[in-house]
């Protein structure tokens, strides 16, 4: 292949990879980036804050499950974007970040914007490197994507030394195709059989899935192996575990659980480390990840596999037909609780009162979920109540990482990779001055999203966990003031509502959506805590 640069390489292996779109903001080390996408298949999304192309790239990963691929400039550029990749982490979701760096020439000599990128980002990646030729440009970009795909998805973080990108490049050879999976690790008969066995003899057993195995293509497999034996499937994706609010009264069934098959699961915070109390007293664990550092190194598993956890649910599921199934109440039950929630909700979800209960705004938003729109929402308690209230088919949240401030971007990152769908995002007001100017990146891309904006003048997750462990005369620091986030985006272009009253929701939805435009949906709520359903749980 001929190039004229090592920046064309870079972009010809991203071009042969399928990649659509660079989630981006410019700076001095990637110009030549920018210059070799001309009259190239690919676009360049550009972004008001590096975080924020880190994040757009996330979601486009999680919901396409190819790699989002984010690109920043050097030194501080890069480390605005340090933060995303740690949601992006936790999430496993298939990111690659490409940073330029600081000449290679001038290593070690105090160059512009000098720093150890590579270092930075080494905690919050599956793999981190720094490129050492132009010729091999092509092939490190092209390796970087096959392993943010491949086994637990994850962010990947290549840094391009700005000389590397600029340097005169002949020839050199043709990328590997960016595959996006792996060669399995074949499970012997004997230990799939021993699985089996073990989910058969319980009376209560249940599959627990991680983020990657909770989304839809390996999310398939999990539901079909639930089929196949009646036994109940849970993801365990929020950054409170076992205290997620999507789960309803199913939070209490974990408890109950006597044989649990986790699959791509760690037994970690979100499991409460699988201490007493969390499953019941006689549960066997069995623990399925792709990597060997991932599982349990106790006596709380009692079967520990290094396979795709997917491929696993489908041998099991190809070989459940050779067994008896008795769990089919069991799982009615585990669903039932799953969509249980407090009888003093219905008076909640028909309050006319102010300020608006966040559940009240979860009613207006669920008949356009029910339609097909995309739900983004963000952490916080307002955040957590939409993800009580409302059921969507696709939804994207902040995650196991526990961060806030990126359902705006996220928003956009989704609408990039369904541009026929609808898109809410859901966050609180303190959420939303993380990325309210990403509102100008929807105007200019034309990238229509919904923000619905809860906002009850303070932190509130903050404030409610001060009430909670030191008591209401000793909060401090968590107010903020009413401010009129519509107008803020009115001023850049956006349509804007602000709502009071509980009647002029659905009004003010269908307007923004008729709008065509990015829009911002202001509302007053109730700083109401968040919903909690576990014996003895906190609101975290």
């Amino acid at each position: 292949m001929t190039a004229r640069t090592g920046a064309h390489l870079l972009v010809h292996a991203l071009v042969g990879a399928g990649v659509p779109h660079l989630f981006s903001l410019s700076g001095n080390q990637i110009l030549s980036v920018y210059d070799a996408t001309i009259e190239q298949p690919i676009s360049i999304l550009h972004t008001r804050h590096e975080a924020g192309a880190v994040h757009m790239a996330d979601a486009w990963g999680r919901l396409t499950e190819r790699p989002g691929v984010a690109l920043v400039t050097a030194g501080p550029g890069h480390l605005n974007a340090i933060s995303a990749l740690y949601g992006a982490l936790m999430s496993e979701s298939p990111v690659v970040l490409l940073s330029g760096h600081a000449p290679q020439g001038q290593a070690g000599r105090g160059a512009f914007q000098e720093i150890d990128q590579v270092g930075a980002a080494r905690p919050v990646t599956k793999a981190a490197w720094r490129v050492e030729s132009a010729t091999s440009m092509g092939e490190d970009m092209a390796r970087a994507l096959i392993i943010a795909a491949r086994g637990r998805p994850g962010p990947v973080h290549l840094s391009l030394p700005g000389d590397l990108l600029e340097a005169k490049v002949a020839d050199a050879p043709a990328p590997a195709a960016a595959a996006h999976g792996h060669e399995p690790t074949l499970v012997p008969d004997v230990t799939i059989a021993q699985v089996l066995e073990l989910l058969e003899r319980a009376r209560r057993p249940l599959i627990v899935v991680g983020p990657a195995m909770a989304r839809a293509a390996r999310g398939a497999a999990v539901a079909a192996l639930s089929r196949a034996t009646g036994i109940p499937a849970l993801p365990v994706e929020s950054p409170r575990g076992l205290n997620d609010p999507w789960l309803h009264m199913a939070a209490n069934i974990f408890a109950q659980a006597d044989a649990v098959l986790l699959l791509g699961k760690r037994l970690d915070y979100g499991l409460r480390f699988g201490d007493a109390g969390v499953f019941a007293a006689d549960r066997r664990i069995i623990q399925v990840d792709w990597d060997a550092a991932a599982l349990a190194s106790d006596a709380r598993v009692q079967l520990a596999i290094v396979a795709d956890p997917a491929r696993v649910a489908e041998r099991l599921t190809a070989e459940a037909a050779g067994h008896r199934w008795t769990h089919a109440a069991w799982g009615d039950e585990v669903r039932v609780a799953r969509a249980a929630v407090p009888a003093s909700w219905a008076a909640l979800r028909g309050a006319t009162s102010r300020p608006i209960h966040p559940l009240r705004v979860a009613v207006a938003l669920q008949p356009l979920l029910d339609q097909g729109a995309i739900l983004v929402a963000d952490g916080g308690e307002f955040g957590q109540w939409i993800q009580a209230g409302c059921e969507a088919g696709t939804r994207l949240i902040n995650g196991p990482s526990g961060s806030i401030g990126s359902a705006i971007p996220m928003a956009l990152g989704a609408r990039a990779a369904h541009p026929d769908r609808l898109v809410i995002a859901a966050l609180g007001d303190g959420t939303f001055g993380f990325h309210a100017f990403e509102l100008d990146t929807a105007l200019r891309h034309g990238l229509p999203v919904v923000v619905v904006v809860g906002n009850d003048a303070r932190w509130n997750a903050e404030h409610q966990l001060q009430l909670q462990h030191y008591g209401a005369e000793r909060t401090i620091g968590c107010e903020l003031r009413p401010t009129r986030y519509d107008q803020v985006a009115a001023a850049l272009g956006a349509h804007a509502e602000h709502v009071e009253y509980p009647g002029d929701l659905d009004a003010a939805l269908a307007r923004a959506i008729a709008s065509g435009r990015p829009a911002c949906i202001n509302v007053t709520i109730d700083g109401a805590p968040a919903p909690t359903y576990r014996a003895g749980a906190g609101s975290h």
